[in-house]
């Protein structure tokens, strides 16, 4: 049995950052857009014990047992004890590294198909905890929505109704930025902040996010001011999109993507062809979402 299924990537529109808990983990506020960039995979049961896969698209991203996605595939069988084993055919498009949310967006597509090709199927409940143990972008994906709130480690999802969908553009370096050093970078930073209350699900939906104007005013990713600061190229990134006049610009996650959203698609490829001429190593990526 083999199933084909896309892996859309990410933007983060709003990303709160809180103090470390004593289970080493950083609890978030954040809201996830998925847009219509995508990975595509193909996945088959077998009756061979085992999990392989194969990449193609990108020379970056690791084949083997530590892929995420292959680590999904494993994590599923092992907790429902399913028989025989699994093969992915995994071809790359979202630029790995880059908080768009790519390995993470494999991880529950393959989650998901493997929920589908199991009899009897397993509970939703069940598959989304062990999203939330691949990671904390994994359950926004295997919830399979467009857009929602996440709260805790992400895999506290809030539904915030639809949004028009509108034209992005992903400006993408060549660099990666560690995840792990972005929250290194955040702590030595706000080593004397006090501890603020994280916000809960019931915060989010009051907010709404009905429509850009309303995301506009909430726009944020506390990564930005640490992440510039170490790498001021990214800064400088950010300044340049921000003269081609979105209606919002961040930094997904901890980069090194950055992303503007835009009014209308000429504005969007007006906006490209300028920064194709003013930038150098990077990959601009039009796109569109929610999606």
């Amino acid at each position: 049995m083999s199933h084909a299924i896309r892996a859309r990537a990410k933007v983060n529109l709003r990303l709160k950052i809180f103090p470390r808990r004593s289970d080493g983990f950083h609890p978030l506020e954040t809201l996830f857009c998925r847009i219509d960039l995508a990975d595509e995979l193909l996945v088959s049961r077998r009756k061979e014990p085992g999990v392989s896969i194969r990449v193609s698209g990108r020379a970056d991203v690791p084949e083997g047992p530590e892929n995420l996605a292959a680590r999904a595939a494993t994590l599923f069988i092992d907790y429902f004890g399913c028989e025989g084993g699994v093969d992915i055919e995994l071809e790359k498009r979202i630029p790995a590294g880059s908080g768009l949310g790519g390995g993470s967006s494999d991880a529950a597509a393959v989650l998901r198909t493997l929920t589908q090709l199991t009899d009897p199927t397993p509970l939703g409940i069940e598959v989304m905890e062990l999203a939330a143990r691949l990671g904390s972008d994994v359950p926004f994906f295997a919830a399979d929505t467009p857009l929602a709130g996440a709260v805790g480690r992400g895999e506290l999802l809030v539904s915030t109704g639809s949004l028009e969908s509108r034209p992005l553009l992903l400006v993408v370096p060549d660099a990666r930025v560690s995840t792990a050093e972005a929250y290194a970078w955040w702590d030595e930073a706000n080593r004397d902040a006090p501890l603020t209350p994280l916000a809960g699900p019931a915060d989010l939906t009051r907010s709404a996010f009905s429509s850009w104007e309303q995301i506009r005013s909430v726009s944020v990713n506390d990564f930005e001011p640490v992440v510039f600061a170490r790498l001021p190229f990214l800064g400088a990134l950010h300044g340049k999109l921000l003269e081609t006049e979105p209606l919002i610009a961040r930094l997904s996650g901890s980069g090194s993507a950055l992303f503007g959203v835009y009014e209308s698609d000429r504005q969007r490829d007006d906006a490209s062809s300028w920064l194709e001429t003013e930038l150098e190593g990077v990959q601009l990526v039009s796109a569109r979402g929610p999606a």
